[in-house]
């Protein structure tokens, strides 16, 4: 209370003065909340905050599913998978597609096969016989052309000989004339030789026969001797018998000479016979080498024929084994459509999806018939998130999930990382179902871009002891991805835009 002397004096009362005071509690506790928001500033700046970026997820396999497809059109004939999640085994069948017409075109391929090699067989037997044919035909004209060229060297032989012989006889008929024609000279000079001694020996005749005749007349008269003149009688005989003997020799010789003579045109005539023969005709080794060349020709026109007929089956053998080449081929095409009307699993799995619903169900080429999860495939975790936070989401990074199926409060998180991001953003478009197009992509409940988040499960397992959840194909629920961690005042300071979200 103030006090003042002056009793005229009003004391003024303010607002506040009507005011309760405070209390001790309102004093101490403003002083505290005081206290607790000073002290709150370091630990803001002190404590961590984990900043994560959200996504919807699913657990997926490692890789693409194994889906199998149907290779060929037909009807379903029996379906040997009744349910989905069935366990199959690499190599089971799944369902069979109707194949009576590939089994009647089969057998009717197999008895086109079996055809067409009976007739192959017949070819070939008979090539082979043309073969048989054509090698002794080759080699009887062989032995004929060696025969005729035997007889063509036998006649050349002879020809060769006979001009040797020709000429040798020719010139020694030609000697023999000129033999002959010596000997007539010889034979003319003694003719004219012996007449001149007969000429001699007539001349002394007539002398000896003179004197003869004078002794005679004088020896009748006496005047000689009787001796005398019968010497004289003698000569004169004598003389007579020379003649005689002279003449005689003379016949003989022109007898001699008429003989050489003959001799002489015999020997000219036998030399103008073998001058003739001196050029002896060819005609016969002519004939011979003419009959090599149609020898020749004939066996060539017999080869000609069969190599034809051979080509002929040759070529009919090669149109065969072409058709059953092309048999073949469809066969093995047929029996390969045939094995693909048994549709069966691809891999070891679970069945994930079946599109089979009741026999004589039509299915074309390529259609897909089911999806098979294979069991060696690790499992991971497909998580969608938004384009924006992109940037912030590293490979390595920090993951816990929260699985739809196994309940956060009694199983808590799963815990994983970052193994992989898509590199570009892709367009999510729900179908029907609330599921993405592709078969990877896990559920989403918007339709924009996202990108996906391949995520490593450190566990495929949740809970505690006993309580456990075991994680399977196809669960879904909510990832967090701790994309780093800070203070809780740089929280507060983005958030009020005051820092840059870093």
């Amino acid at each position: 209370m103030l006090s003042n002397t002056n009793p005229d004096f009003l004391p003024s009362v303010q607002e506040n003065e009507f005011i309760p005071p405070i209390s001790r509690w309102t004093t101490f506790g403003g002083l505290f909340i005081l206290f607790v928001l000073i002290l709150t500033i370091p630990v803001a700046a002190v404590a961590r905050y984990k900043v994560t970026v959200k996504g919807q997820a699913v657990v997926r396999p490692a890789g693409e599913l194994r889906i199998v497809q149907a290779a060929t059109e037909g009807q379903v004939m029996q379906i040997y998978i009744k349910k989905e999640n069935q366990v199959v085994k690499k190599g089971d069948i799944i369902a069979t597609i109707d194949d009576s017409r590939l089994q009647t075109k089969n057998s009717q391929l197999q008895t086109n096969i079996q055809q067409a090699k009976l007739q192959l067989a017949q070819i070939n037997a008979q090539i082979n016989a043309l073969n048989s044919q054509i090698r002794a035909e080759s080699d009887r004209i062989n032995r004929t052309i060696a025969s005729a060229e035997a007889d063509l060297v036998g006649r050349d032989r002879a020809y060769q000989e006979k001009k040797v012989t020709t000429v040798t006889e020719f010139q020694e008929a030609d000697a023999n004339v000129k033999i002959a024609l010596e000997e007539l000279h010889t034979g003319e000079a003694e003719f004219k030789a012996a007449q001149s001694n007969l000429g001699a020996t007539e001349a002394t005749l007539g002398a000896a026969m003179s004197k003869r005749n004078r002794y005679e007349a004088v020896a009748k008269e006496g005047a000689l001797s009787k001796d005398q003149f019968e010497e004289a009688q003698l000569n004169v005989k004598q003389q007579e018998q020379a003649v005689q003997a002279q003449k005689a020799t003379v016949e003989a010789r022109k007898q001699t000479v008429e003989r050489l003579k003959q001799a002489v045109e015999a020997a000219i005539a036998r030399r103008q016979g073998i001058r003739v023969a001196l050029n002896p005709s060819n005609a016969e080794v002519t004939i011979a080498t003419e009959r090599i060349a149609q020898e020749k020709a004939s066996g060539e026109a017999n080869k000609a024929n069969l190599e034809k007929e051979r080509q002929a089956l040759i070529n009919q053998q090669i149109e065969i084994q072409k058709q059953l080449q092309r048999d073949t081929r469809e066969l093995k095409q047929i029996q390969i459509e045939i094995q693909e009307t048994t549709i069966k699993a691809t891999a070891d799995g679970i069945i994930s999806k079946l599109n089979l619903r009741n026999p004589g169900q039509t299915v074309r080429p390529g259609e897909e018939v089911v999806q098979i999860v294979p069991s060696s495939a690790p499992v991971v975790v497909k998580a969608a998130i938004e384009s924006q936070d992109k940037s912030k989401v590293k490979i390595g990074q920090k993951v816990q999930m929260r699985v739809g199926a196994c309940p956060y409060p009694d199983y808590g998180t799963l815990n994983g990382k970052v193994k992989a991001i898509s590199p570009d953003a892709t367009v999510r478009q729900n179908n029907q179902d609330g599921t993405a197009t592709t078969n990877t992509s896990p559920k989403a409940t918007a339709i924009g871009a996202f990108y996906e988040v391949t995520i490593e499960p450190e566990t495929l397992s949740l809970g505690y002891r006993q309580k456990k959840c075991q994680i399977q194909l196809g669960m879904d629920g909510r990832v967090d991805i701790i994309s780093r961690e800070e203070s809780v005042l740089q929280f507060f300071l983005r958030k009020a835009r005051l820092i840059a979200d870093l």
